[in-house]
């Protein structure tokens, strides 16, 4: 009997507990490790693969949540804005409406400046979060967070 109410306990918790991040795509930050001088601008990388049949939504979506790249802040980066690839154009029948996507893989192109004064030899740590809304043709699923970090070197 008190095994029953273990496994009915780990079902229960099972069913709470949030699903893992990054469920609808796979997201990677590239390259893990990179070089630049101080004062130098560096471009990082994050590739999203959106699994089969999930769309993602992209910057300039109205009434959805977009895709977006947020970085840490930190005093000796400065962050550009992220870029992004040509997005394409979803008709939605049931609202009637077209919609900006990512349904392929993509890349966001993150440029940051290194401080003048970091020291040559130190690595600094970029960290941040992807954020995103993964859709299919029925439902849309709830936000999801991966966090995305690189390692820059300066030579």
């Amino acid at each position: 009997m008190w095994l029953m109410r273990i496994a009915l306990v780990a079902a229960v918790l099972a069913q709470l507990t949030p699903a893992p991040a990054n469920r609808h795509a796979t997201v990677t930050a590239s390259p893990a490790d990179v070089a630049g001088k101080a004062g130098a601008k560096v471009s990082l990388f994050v590739d999203i693969v959106p699994k089969p049949g999930i769309h993602v939504y992209a910057p300039g979506a109205k009434d959805y949540i977009a895709v977006a790249l947020k970085l840490d802040a930190r005093p000796d980066v400065k962050a550009g804005r992220a870029t992004f690839p040509k997005s394409e154009d979803m008709f939605f029948e049931p609202l009637n409406e077209h919609v900006p996507v990512f349904q392929k893989p993509f890349r966001i192109t993150q440029d940051v400046t290194l401080g003048k004064s970091v020291a040559v030899g130190s690595t600094v740590t970029v960290a941040g979060t992807l954020s995103f809304q993964a859709c299919d043709d029925k439902v849309c699923y709830a936000p999801e967070s991966v966090p995305v970090s690189w390692s820059v070197m300066v030579k």
